[in-house]
């Protein structure tokens, strides 16, 4: 315990309380250090990024996140439903979403040379922590949710510097603060920065919001059926079925030729890990001894036990689809499309796989033959309706 306790005198051990990066940055002061504001400052920008509405900041929303208080229905209602959001996206993903704004922070405070405080205001101020948050929301809108990346590094801490006077506008003193104001003012300092931001050149799945569209997909399937397929996943539901079912791999394939053929600009979706209907959720889940999970009238199974039974785990599945893909009888341009667009999405411990078809600008083939989906229905075109069919694109 001593090599890890907060010390402000010159010992040979723990953890010096100038070295503690809230302390440092002079963000708030040693002893609301000492009264645990920083995990304060933490739980405050979990439940804010994990709510997809604003959450307003007060000691009784603390108490209600915690369970401190004396519970009611809506104390109970509110961390339940943050813990839900946590879980959807999974712990780990929330930890690493935010360690790499934290990070992103802390690289561009060093490089300017100044303690965070300095940095934002011309005159030191007292208590910050909030201008803190600000800034940190409005680098988690472009770090994790529109996956950019800082480009310039020189311009962006020039928008930074004595942003505090000049871009953020906090009203004075504690207790509530609102959700309002936090959005606004993490608004207007994102409008000022997004220019030393551009997209991410690699596609970290972690930083990926991928839970939303996920559910997003889900929805929309109810209404646009032919665009979206689901599979339980690619081995048949016996005890003894150890080989991948390549007819049914192919048909896959084959289904999001046909959404492709749709109309231009359409994208096609077969989710696996996703099983049509409960039967087929309670069939997987007697084989794999694993739960599923709901979502409206859908089944998330996942293919994690799938994959770790018949090929050791989730990458050597994922790395095999890439390469029956190569296999199938299609176009260079949708080989390439569906490898590019093949997703692992995590979703309350399921790994559930995205495969996804965006239309060309013509048809697409599957094995020499043009197909179309009507409903749930792959047809096949018959050549008197290819004009038909090329018209579609020539538009």
């Amino acid at each position: 315990m001593k090599n890890i306790s907060i010390t402000n005198r010159n010992l040979d051990y723990g953890i010096s309380v100038e070295d503690i990066f809230w302390i440092k940055n002079n963000i708030i002061t040693k002893e609301a250090l000492r009264q645990s504001q920083d995990e304060e400052v933490i739980a405050d920008i979990v439940a804010w990024v994990s709510m997809e509405k604003g959450l307003r900041s007060s000691s009784d929303i603390l108490n209600q996140l915690y369970g401190f208080s004396l519970l009611n229905s809506e104390e109970s209602s509110l961390s339940e439903t943050v813990e839900l959001q946590i879980q959807k996206v999974n712990e780990e993903a929330v930890i690493a979403n935010i360690q790499h704004v934290f990070d992103k922070i802390i690289d561009i405070v060093e490089q300017s040379g100044k303690t965070f405080n300095s940095l934002l205001f011309d005159s030191q101020q007292a208590k910050i922590s909030r201008y803190f948050q600000i800034v940190f929301y409005a680098f988690y809108k472009l770090l994790i949710e529109e996956n950019m990346e800082v480009t310039d590094k020189a311009s962006l801490i020039g928008h930074l510097n004595k942003a505090g006077d000049k871009t953020i506008s906090l009203a004075s003193g504690g207790g509530n603060w609102s959700a309002k104001e936090k959005q606004t003012q993490s608004d207007a300092l994102y409008g000022v920065i997004r220019g030393c931001f551009s997209e991410a050149q690699e596609n970290d799945p972690a930083r990926n919001q991928w839970v939303t569209r996920f559910e997003n997909i889900l929805m929309q399937s109810s209404t646009e059926q032919a665009l979206y397929d689901f599979k339980v996943g690619l081995h048949a539901l016996t005890e003894d079925s150890s080989k991948l079912d390549l007819d049914t791999f192919s048909k896959i394939i084959k289904t999001l030729t046909s959404m492709a053929n749709t109309f231009p600009g359409s994208s096609g979706y077969c989710l696996l890990g996703v099983a049509d209907n409960k039967s087929t959720a309670d069939r997987y889940k007697s084989i794999y001894s694993n739960e599923y999970v709901s979502y409206s009238s859908f089944y998330i199974t996942g293919v994690d036990a799938e994959a770790n039974k018949h090929h050791s785990n989730i990458d050597k599945y994922f790395t095999k689809l890439v390469q029956l893909i190569k296999n199938q009888p299609i176009s260079d341009r949708d080989k390439d499309n569906l490898a590019r667009n093949i997703t692992t999405v995590r979703y309350f411990e399921k790994d559930v796989i995205i495969l996804k078809i965006e239309s060309d600008d013509q048809p697409s083939i599957y094995d020499g033959k043009y197909y179309v989906r009507h409903g749930s229905n792959v047809d096949e075109v018959a050549p008197e309706n290819f004009g038909r069919l090329y018209s579609r694109f020539a538009k």
